[in-house]
């Protein structure tokens, strides 16, 4: 096939018109770098390089721009790319790329974000959920939080305190942040244990 027309289309891309009756965009940066030019000619081959390589262009600059805003896991960045339509192979080359750099590190990143949770008194069930959920794999969140050490029972002095003391005098204020904390991860009798520091109580139920 025989490229007809070359034209800027957007910041970054330029439209390629083709004698099969083909336009495809590529990125600009791809065009300079193998001199494309009306009348060259292409092969099937050569076309689906030079899409898969400006597929890979545009997602390495996409991610890059993820990572300037915020710290991500590679499992996150990798489905980000996916959901803005970058192809499948070109989000996992640049997501290998990141990493091999260091631009991703899945443990940098469970070790900061753990460390962030443990300062809002998030109980360690509930840090386990989150890093998962935020894409850490779960071996290695069960790693990073496996030589935590923390008293669940000051981290749920210090909820009460902070958000619940005052809901404790509600009717079944008790009941209800009792149920609250455990919602949150927190072992049933260590929020037992110093609820009874808050209310003549003996027992609570869910």
């Amino acid at each position: 096939m025989q490229i007809l027309n070359i034209k800027k289309d957007k910041l970054h891309l330029t439209k390629i018109s083709l004698s099969n009756g083909e336009e495809v965009l590529i990125d600009n940066d791809v065009v300079g770098e193998h001199f494309l030019k009306k009348g060259d000619s292409l092969t099937e081959e050569k076309l689906n390089d030079l899409v898969f390589k400006s597929q890979y262009q545009r997602a390495k600059s996409r991610a890059v721009w993820y990572l300037d805003r915020k710290d991500r896991t590679s499992n996150e960045l990798y489905k980000k790319l996916c959901q803005a339509g970058f192809d499948q192979k070109a989000s996992a080359q640049v997501i290998a790329r990141l990493q091999e750099v260091g631009l991703i590190d899945d443990r940098r990143f469970a070790e900061n974000y753990r460390d962030r949770l443990l300062r809002e008194n998030v109980s360690k069930r509930e840090m386990l959920n989150k890093l998962f959920q935020k894409g850490v794999p779960y071996d290695l969140s069960k790693e990073v939080l496996s030589d935590l050490e923390v008293s669940e029972e000051e981290q749920i002095k210090a909820l009460i305190d902070k958000k619940y003391r005052t809901k404790l005098s509600a009717e079944n204020g008790a009941e209800k942040v009792f149920a609250a904390l455990v919602r949150k991860g927190f072992s049933y009798g260590a929020v037992r244990q110093v609820l009874k520091n808050y209310t003549e109580i003996e027992d609570f139920y869910v």
